[in-house]
């Protein structure tokens, strides 16, 4: 399947950045336009993925393909426990109270007009495009909101983006619709073309395929696993069976020295409670073997096209979960971070204190671009990274 048109501005939305706007970001990446062998970048995000509860378990072969081959940073924070808001720290670098979105509808500002006029045209994937001339691409959850009639539905494509397959709204697995480059295409529930997991892979696939080979890319892959509804593909649905959700010290008692949110659970929990919450621990665990092979795939697409040892690939989620989130407790901000690529050396462990809103900067910082000229909040890990 050859991939759709390069996508076009959406309706209202500038073919490039205002020169205003522009002129703060010019000169970062120039220089090195047309350079030899500049690196690719490929993000994965999943929704809703622990690190403190076993999150990474499932993973096997991502552990192996990246954590091994490079770091694994084993104190990955999010500033929020929520989608929207953390999704913009990523896109921004910035801080929650620097972007404006504070919860995951349009009057908290996740996707809305004044998100897409007043932070869009700063986005890293912006600069990447814009200013570095990455081909960007997009596949999966973008920000809950993303697709909302009052905000330019899905004909609104995000500046910075060569190709936008963005789903509409919240995480599904089925009967879902996508943007394709501004155009809705609807997917029903069938599983060999729907399961969004796959349809996501195989996009990538086509992309890398059909990409073109002047230009490095950028990637941002970001699937529904394994936020609710928690659907496996059929094959993994099986999996895991005498897996239940972790009893530990505080399995079941009543938080009664907790804030009042805490206090209004009901413990004991009822038998048929205990038993929702092992079930959708061990659902989400088979979401997340479809990953596991979506990773396998790119890699290896990358692999035997030569790409990979000039592609850094990262690994993390938007927020943690304990069954919930909105908390602020380590099950719900901490995160999986894993990151390969070249000048990483192998099975390494950072527990350097990091954030999601130090991507954007490494990610720039890898493409050349000078920070300086960014209002961003993150640092580049780049030093971490790469030790000399």
């Amino acid at each position: 399947m050859r991939l759709p048109s390069a996508a076009g501005p959406g309706p209202g939305c500038p073919s490039r950045l205002p020169a205003l706007l522009l002129l703060p970001l010019l000169s970062g990446c120039l220089g090195l336009v047309g350079a030899a062998r500049r690196p690719n970048v490929l993000l994965l995000l999943t929704d809703d993925q622990d690190a403190e509860l076993g999150g990474m378990t499932p993973l096997k072969k991502t552990k192996a393909l990246i954590g091994e081959k490079g770091m694994t940073f084993s104190s990955a924070y999010v500033p929020s426990a929520l989608c929207c808001p953390s999704r913009a720290s990523i896109l921004t670098g910035k801080y929650p109270h620097n972007h404006h979105v504070v919860n995951n509808t349009l009057e908290g500002n996740c996707s809305s007009k004044s998100w897409q006029k007043i932070q869009e045209p700063y986005t890293f994937p912006a600069i990447l495009k814009l200013v570095c001339g990455y081909q960007t691409f997009f596949a999966g959850k973008y920000l809950n909101e993303y697709g909302a009639p009052d905000a330019g539905g899905l004909e609104h494509v995000p500046l910075g983006w060569s190709y936008w397959y963005a789903l509409e709204k919240n995480s599904k697995y089925y009967n879902y619709t996508l943007s394709i480059n501004g155009k809705a295409r609807r997917h029903g529930e069938n599983y060999s073309v729907d399961y969004l997991t796959d349809v996501l892979a195989n996009l990538s696939l086509d992309f890398l395929d059909y990409k073109s080979n002047s230009e490095p890319f950028f990637m941002m892959i970001s699937t529904p696993a394994p936020h609710s509804p928690w659907t496996a593909a059929p094959q993994y649905q099986k999996a895991f069976p005498n897996v239940i959700a972790p009893r530990n010290k505080n399995f079941n008692i009543h938080g009664t020295n907790k804030h009042w949110l805490i206090r209004q659970a009901k413990t004991p929990m009822t038998n048929s409670s205990i038993k929702f919450l092992d079930d959708a621990f061990r659902r989400r665990w088979q979401t997340l073997l479809s990953v596991d092979d979506l990773v396998e795939k790119l890699v290896k697409r990358l692999d035997s096209t030569g790409e990979l040892d000039n592609t850094y690939i990262f690994y993390t989620s938007d927020n943690g979960y304990h069954t919930d989130k909105r908390q602020l407790y380590e099950f719900d901000i901490k995160v999986p971070l894993l990151v390969r690529g070249p000048g990483i050396k192998p099975n390494q462990t950072s527990k350097m204190l990091v954030s999601n809103i130090d991507l954007g900067p490494t990610i720039l910082d890898l493409a050349g671009y000078d920070l300086n000229k960014t209002q961003m909040d993150g640092t580049s890990l780049l030093p971490i990274l790469i030790q000399v």
